[in-house]
């Protein structure tokens, strides 16, 4: 049996490692103002560090990060930007409006007017980032019994593939190391999208520790 879909959602959050609950928390990273490459609700995300933005918050699902890294299935945790967690969304203040904001996702280039009560023009991101939540994402490719407890990486993400703001970004099945982003755990057991012999499967990941910043 076929799966429903093979569209990509990005990562979203599930139990906690060990099948205990999740409370889904999230943290506050600071967005750098006119910040190079967008960041997108569901994808994996890192502080930069390097290109003279240190400690600012990136997407890490592109192809190439804001720090010159590499991100999506080039994704290599020896050489690139540890990963704090999945990016939830932002809030800023719109350099148009001048109206507080929340939205899925920030633009490349996108300006901030100046938030009153902080004096700074960041914008303010956040991330789940617990190094222990589990994630549901859309595997590429059939997952063979042998993939499970391997690692993949999300497969490139441009900012033309969102929707309504939200990744679609799905796991890269057909390399798979362990210098990449998440552990395949197991099928996420959706009726309509578990037959893990055909493209389109969900499944339960959660990220390497090799690749996490807090592990």
């Amino acid at each position: 049996m076929a799966n429903r879909s093979t569209t990509g959602f990005g990562l979203k959050m599930a139990m906690r490692l060990g099948n205990t609950p999740s409370i889904q928390g999230q943290s506050k990273y600071a967005i750098k103002d006119n910040t190079g490459v967008g960041l997108f609700k569901g994808n994996p995300c890192a502080l930069e560090d390097s290109s003279g933005s240190q400690g600012f918050l990136q997407d890490m699902a592109f192809d190439t990060t804001d720090d010159t890294g590499a991100g999506g299935n080039d994704y290599a945790s020896g050489t690139d930007s540890k990963l704090l967690g999945v990016f939830n969304g932002a809030f800023f203040v719109d350099n148009t409006t001048g109206k507080p904001t929340f939205a899925n996702s920030v633009a490349a280039g996108a300006r901030f007017a100046t938030n009153p009560n902080t004096g700074s023009t960041n914008g303010i991101g956040f991330v789940n980032d617990d190094p222990f939540q589990e994630y549901v994402i859309k595997a590429d490719a059939a997952v063979t019994q042998a993939n499970h407890g391997q690692c993949g990486n999300v497969n490139d993400f441009a900012a033309g593939d969102a929707k309504d703001g939200q990744s679609t970004t799905t796991l890269d099945i057909g390399a798979l190391a362990e210098d990449h982003m998440f552990r395949i755990v197991r099928s996420a057991e959706d009726p309509d999208n578990e037959d893990l012999t055909a493209a389109g499967a969900n499944i339960i990941v959660v990220m390497n520790s090799a690749a996490s910043l807090y592990n």
